[in-house]
């Protein structure tokens, strides 16, 4: 016990001293308000313990490597100069991807009509704001779901409804699904609900908010690897894919009259933007180099409507950090803003890419917008399923405004296309991709209880399969599909017809585990579907004497379906049924 305590004791003077080294000082008890940071550990958990400790941070949030805490703002030089310790990481901004469903806009009246709800199949929206789930109970939610808030204030319902309207399209397609409603707000928040997530074998997580280049496009990056976390596990996610296919750039860059400007096209070195005053202004540049030792430099400039610099951006990358420069602007007054690009070293020109957006979203567009490359994150991801919005249910096509790839490794991206412009809870509209995910995430629901068994990569590439290939457009879509499951061939039996009058014969014994019945209905039905007889009971499975061969036959519920297995019943066979 003494030497514990003269460990614990000499860890925590070490890093006090390291801290007076890399010149932070004590906090005092006048210290200013504490600030939010997010940091990776990269080196000895104790140390970093104890130098955060040294430092009077309050730690909020662990998960894997990550690290969230509040701290005196004096010693956050400190922190940076930690290298062996901690990396500060960049702070992400989670964006709400928006600008009830039908299911016949994507074909899954047959799924449903024929049984398929999505019972037994966990899918989480993850999100950062589910305000006014619980009056939505038992309407356009299911009766019960799972809530958890992972935000460091814990609270589910956020500052927002954003998660509440990607719940209610997912569950008016899949209404059998178990739904897990889990809220965050910061990166850190977001690999804690992960983890979580991951312990409770969820299924399918639907994802409709978008990082700002959070990682260099190819789908790593801090938000790429929590998503890596969760596939590895099994996981399939549905990611919006964004909603900034005209607000914004890509090229190399360009100086024909060598004054260090980017020009966008030749002689023009501005790129506006219309905002609102009161609007949240974004803009990020993200150019090619490597991640985390960008040696190429560029500067980032915000000018107001008067033609005033606003605000600049201007971090040295001398061979390390990330090849990004970023600012949020206030508006203080409407009119169009610009951003120009400033090369600051002789490095060679590199590609560009700048997304210049607004919260809310007002739909204006930059003006000169590049629609290829412009994903957000983690949309970017190969592992995902990506998710862009159809122009309406007339015109297959990907909206103008969706977000797509190319990849900077080339792949195509979205995959998938979905409808939007959804009304939810009445009159409330819910637009954009972040309503496209949702009905691929409730997809992928139906299909997997369609297929027993089925792991997350057949998964999504059945799902990806079933879509309706699109006409190869520009811009980096070729390839896309539409979401449409109207057909059913391979997903095993459905209802027969006049399956609705079908029931069991015999005493139900409440709390019995298990039952004796005789089966009264059309032949052909399936056993996968035993529970809609049983009361919605929780059947583990069931005997079945097949009166041709004069046995009993067992059957277990959700197992994989094996072709010629016997999975059907007819008019007046006897069943026992174990229930769990």
């Amino acid at each position: 016990m003494l030497r514990t305590s003269w460990c614990r004791g000499s860890l925590v003077l070490a890093a006090a001293f390291l801290a007076l080294a890399w010149g932070a000082s004590m906090p005092s008890p006048a210290a200013a308000a504490p600030t939010r940071v997010e940091l990776v550990r990269v080196g000895d958990a104790a140390v970093t313990d104890a130098l955060l400790a040294s430092l009077g941070a309050t730690v909020e949030v662990r998960s894997a490597d990550r690290i969230q805490a509040l701290v005196p703002p004096s010693a956050i030089p400190a922190l940076r100069r930690a290298h062996g310790l901690v990396r500060l990481d960049q702070p992400g901004t989670p964006i709400p991807l928006q600008a009830l469903s039908t299911s016949t806009l994507v074909g899954a009246d047959a799924w449903i009509d024929g049984g398929l709800t999505g019972r037994g199949v966990k899918v989480a929206i993850l999100d950062t704001g589910f305000a006014g789930y619980e009056a939505a109970l038992g309407s356009t939610l299911p009766n019960a779901v799972t809530a958890r808030s992972f935000r460091a204030d814990r609270a589910i319902e956020g500052s927002n409804d954003h998660g509440r309207r990607a719940a209610e399209i997912v569950s008016s397609l899949a209404p059998g699904a178990q739904l897990y409603l889990v809220s965050f707000s910061t990166i850190t928040e977001m690999s804690a609900a992960v983890d979580y997530l991951i312990a409770q074998r969820v299924d399918v997580i639907s994802f409709s908010i978008g990082y700002i280049h959070n990682g260099p496009g190819d789908g790593t990056g801090s938000v790429g690897r929590i998503v890596s976390r969760a596939t590895d596990n099994g996981i399939a996610w549905a990611v919006a894919s964004g909603n900034w296919a005209q607000q914004h750039w890509g090229g190399t860059f360009r100086d024909d009259n060598r004054d260090a400007i980017n020009e966008y096209r030749p002689g023009v070195q501005q790129l506006t933007h219309y905002f609102v005053a009161g609007d949240l202004i974004t803009a990020s540049l993200r150019w090619e180099d490597t991640w985390g030792a960008a040696c190429a430099d560029y500067d980032l400039e915000m000018f107001a409507p008067s033609g005033a610099l606003i605000r600049a951006s201007r971090d040295l990358q001398d061979c390390s950090g990330n090849p990004v420069e970023s600012m949020q602007v206030l508006a203080t007054e409407s009119g169009n803003y610009a951003v120009r690009v400033i090369r600051g070293n002789t490095a060679s020109a590199r590609r560009l890419d700048i997304v210049f957006v607004g919260l809310p979203d007002r739909g204006q567009n930059v003006s000169i917008p590049v629609p290829a490359g412009s994903l957000s994150a983690p949309a970017d991801h190969a592992a995902v399923l990506s998710v862009g919005a159809l122009t309406n249910a007339l015109v297959r096509s990907e909206a103008a405004y969706s977000s797509r790839g190319p990849t900077v490794d080339g792949r195509t991206k979205p995959e998938l296309l979905a409808p939007t412009g959804i009304s939810t809870s009445g009159s409330e509209f819910f637009a954009g991709t972040s309503a496209a995910a949702p009905h691929v995430a409730a997809a992928m629901a139906l299909l997997r209880e369609a297929l027993p068994g089925i792991d997350r990569g057949r998964l999504v590439a059945e799902l990806y399969g079933r879509g309706a290939l699109l006409p190869a457009v520009q811009d980096g879509t070729a390839g896309a599909r539409r979401l449409d499951l109207s057909s059913t061939v391979g997903i095993g039996p459905l209802l027969p017809p006049g399956a609705n009058q079908a029931s069991l014969e015999g005493r139900i014994v409440e709390g019995a585990r298990q039952i004796e019945v005789r089966y009264r209905g059309p032949a052909g039905y399936p056993l996968r579907f035993l529970y809609r007889l049983a009361g919605d009971r929780d059947i583990a499975g069931a005997w079945v004497f097949d009166r041709t061969n004069l046995r009993w036959q067992g059957y277990v519920m959700g197992a994989p379906t094996v072709p010629g297995a016997f999975d059907r019943l007819s008019e007046g066979d006897s069943l026992v049924i174990v229930l769990r």
